[in-house]
């Protein structure tokens, strides 16, 4: 998933953040009255008292019950990242079912799919792998039902407004300015999935002029041969090492349909046809505050011009579980020559709703709306892409290529245990049913750096496929 999140002049989060973690539960329409009628120095101190009060009562109530609000306490520090907290929100308060978020648009509600996808195998490895949980499971286990675990800013006023305003919105955009907003805001990402950034001659030139950060991939393609209506794939996690803020490395899918170029368009603009749904796990300390490998999502109905942003900054995905911390991270990562921690990604197009749920390691997370997309991605998908992807920001001025790792730091002929993977990669027919994809290579930018290789050593893996690399080595230099 490329994304150049903000441009160097923009102001760093990590201005913004400093330690810790708390999780607390908040009466939002207090807070709304407040903010409304009072000053901003007001309105912070009587939401300070409001949360407090809010606390009191929630913890009162949860006595008979687990007390989960000190289960909650409990976790201090272990997961909001600098500065950040995690937050037990009702449902109904998240962007895309806030009306003022979604400009007036009412999103129907669905708390769970009202169809399932038949399997044909097991998914699970018989090498040993083992399941990575998000710490917030681990150590918290649940938000209280009817609510979602959010991680948010710690800053008061940007607790007074989270659904309405994000911090990223507030820190990083000219309110008054559409285009500064575009290019300036993390939650837009304007840069297309792999197959998209080579030209026809092959030769790699970054088409994105929006976003100068180079962003290079290790990928393989699924071709649509039939009606796509999802996929499945299993992909080990790790903490790559990742040379500063403003870079990040991943693992993802892409489900895709429409063009990113317009035919009638000009070099390096957009067609506004390209859609895609996308997950997986990233570092990124400039959109989390730390280099803790994290669940993502990310969607677009524009080829990023202006729809489109990370976990739940917007609207667009729609959370249910009380589960699953969208922006959490993972625990355990894989350890070279030792076990193999995996998360496991399924995504499908509902029945009746028409609406794309998303699940993780098997509970369903939430889903993307079908009214979100402008394409062909409203029914089924065209093709899909799998794959790594890292940015090198030219912090040395141009003279070597980045640091960055991809994956786990190793070349994909490195093998199992060594070398990240993604695994068992199915699509979903009409019928729900998942079926064997077939898999082809796509094209690196950089393969002297970055790598993929499909891999046929491991029968009960299905389509499978190693990737990554080190970054900056003789091999990897910037005009390599």
């Amino acid at each position: 998933m490329g994304v150049s999140c903000r441009p160097r002049h923009a102001k760093s989060p990590r201005l913004l953040l400093q330690g810790g973690v708390v999780l607390q539960v908040f009466v939002f329409g207090l807070l709304f009255h407040h903010v409304a009628h009072h000053s901003a120095a007001e309105a912070a101190r009587e939401f300070a008292t409001a949360a407090a009060d809010a606390q009191k009562t929630f913890r009162a109530r949860s006595k008979s019950s687990e007390n989960v609000a000190d289960q909650m306490d409990s976790t201090d520090g272990k997961d909001g990242g600098l500065n950040f907290t995690v937050s037990c929100v009702p449902i109904k308060r998240q962007p895309s079912l806030t009306k003022r978020m979604t400009g007036g648009r009412t999103v129907p509600l669905q708390l769970s799919p009202s169809s399932s996808v038949k399997r044909r195998h097991s998914t699970a490895s018989s090498r040993g792998a083992k399941i990575a949980n998000q710490t917030f499971q681990v150590e918290v286990g649940s938000c209280p039902d009817g609510t979602i675990p959010v991680r948010r800013s710690r800053d008061i006023y940007n607790l007074t407004d989270f659904f309405f305003e994000t911090q990223f919105e507030r820190h990083f955009s000219d309110q008054d300015n559409a285009s500064t907003r575009r290019n300036s805001n993390p939650r837009i990402r304007k840069h297309a999935p792999p197959s998209f950034t080579r030209p026809s001659d092959g030769n790699y030139t970054e088409s994105n002029d929006s976003d100068s950060t180079p962003h290079e991939h290790a990928f393989v393609i699924v071709n649509g041969t039939e009606t796509i209506k999802g996929m499945e794939v299993v992909l080990n996690i790790w903490e790559p090492y990742v040379e500063n803020e403003d870079e990040f490395s991943l693992a993802q899918f892409w489900l895709i349909s429409g063009s990113y170029k317009g035919q009638n368009a000009p070099v390096g603009k957009y067609s506004s046809i390209l859609n895609t749904i996308e997950a997986g796990w990233q570092v990124f300390e400039g959109l989390y505050g730390d280099n803790r490998s994290r669940l993502f999502l990310f969607w677009t109905a524009d080829a990023y011009n202006d729809t489109g942003c990370y976990n739940l900054y917007c609207d667009g995905f729609v959370q249910v579980s009380n589960k699953v911390l969208v922006g959490g991270s993972f625990t355990p990562m894989s350890q070279l020559n030792s076990t193999q921690y995996e998360i496991d990604l399924l995504v499908f197009r509902d029945k009746s709703s028409g609406n794309w749920w998303l699940l993780l390691n098997d509970e369903p997370v939430g889903y993307w709306p079908s009214e979100l997309f402008t394409s062909q991605l409203r029914d089924s998908a065209t093709y899909m892409e799998f794959g790594g992807e890292i940015t090198d920001d030219e912090s040395t001025g141009g003279h070597r290529h980045t640091r960055t790792q991809m994956g786990s730091g190793f070349e994909p002929q490195a093998g199992h245990k060594l070398a990240a993977y993604q695994r068992n990669i199915q699509y979903v027919d009409e019928h729900l049913r998942l079926h064997d994809a077939r898999i082809r290579l796509g094209p690196a930018e950089a393969p002297s750096c970055y790598s993929a290789l499909i891999s046929h050593e491991i029968p009960d893996w299905g389509a499978n496929f190693f990737y990554g690399g080190r970054g900056s080595s003789p091999r990897c230099s910037r005009h390599a």
